[in-house]
């Protein structure tokens, strides 16, 4: 079984890789799109200049650098990633069969369960091209399409029973279906909305989990709001068009769709986190 650190599952076989906008030097980790940087202690810099190399060879040179036990360079090597990796500093690049993988998250899972608690999920960053509004538009749909497609297909399956109810056998699956995708829609054009505003700004999509989330470059106060209302704006502008259109056109699948892209317009108030963004709260 995979080793487990901080709460979750991260192979001994696995490699690591540096994501764009981060880089190494002797001593110290930087990341352009934070516009910060970090220093490294010499433990710290032998890890990342093996990045590549799967983390079981990193430990046993580390153990043997350092004269340490292996285990212990094994946790330390994998505990130091998993840090780097909840700070979207490094990405994982998983090793082995995706059964297997899976087989360790759920005996993790159950080990957890009794202090109520999940896996911490791996985090993945992507590169975003914010050189224009369009390309960062592009670029943002581009590097969520997987996390859009997953989220139609697991949405639609939720879905399902609650429509079948609602709607009857006949109508079951366009209600799930333009339930679902109007869902996973939503979150593309949300984070498509922020890059349309971070033209010329270091940016990158972060994938954690349940969360689809932009990093990027300190901003001045106005164009902070600006960014952070537009990302909901978008989604909530598709939506009324689509609710709208089904409506003039009595197309029931249609308002369907737009209906939890309008739903977004909650990300606009204080209970959202783009809505207490706006605000500089």
């Amino acid at each position: 079984m995979a080793p487990r650190v901080g709460g979750t599952v991260i192979a001994t076989s696995d490699c690591v890789e540096l994501p764009s906008g981060v880089s190494l030097t002797s001593d110290r980790l930087a990341d352009t799109v934070r516009g910060c940087s970090w220093p490294l202690n010499d433990s710290g810099s032998f890890i990342l200049r093996r990045a590549g190399s799967p983390l079981d060879a990193v430990a046993r040179e580390l153990a043997e650098a350092h004269d340490l036990p292996p285990d212990v360079a094994r946790f330390d090597v994998l505990r130091f990633i998993w840090t780097l990796n909840s700070l979207a500093l490094v990405n994982i690049v998983p090793s082995g069969h995706r059964l297997r993988r899976l087989a360790d998250w759920l005996g993790l899972t159950l080990r957890l369960a009794p202090t109520g608690a999940l896996p911490t999920p791996i985090t993945r960053r992507r590169r975003l091209d914010t050189g224009s509004m369009v390309r960062g538009v592009v670029s943002t749909l581009r590097a969520s399409g997987f996390r859009v497609l997953a989220i139609a297909t697991a949405s639609t399956l939720v879905l399902l029973p609650p429509t079948m109810i609602v709607g009857g056998p006949g109508r079951v699956g366009a209600l799930a279906v333009g339930l679902g995708v109007g869902t996973a829609i939503g979150v593309g054009l949300h984070e498509a909305g922020h890059a349309a505003m971070l033209r010329g700004v270091p940016s990158a999509l972060v994938v954690r989990g349940r969360r689809t989330f932009l990093l990027h470059a300190p901003l001045a106060p106005a164009r902070r709001s600006l960014v952070a209302v537009s990302g909901p704006a978008a989604a909530v502008a598709a939506g009324m068009a689509l609710v709208l259109l089904g409506a003039a056109h009595a197309e029931p699948s249609v308002v369907v769709l737009g209906l939890p892209l309008a739903a977004h317009s909650l990300s606009l108030t204080v209970l959202g986190g783009d809505g207490r963004a706006a605000c500089g709260i």
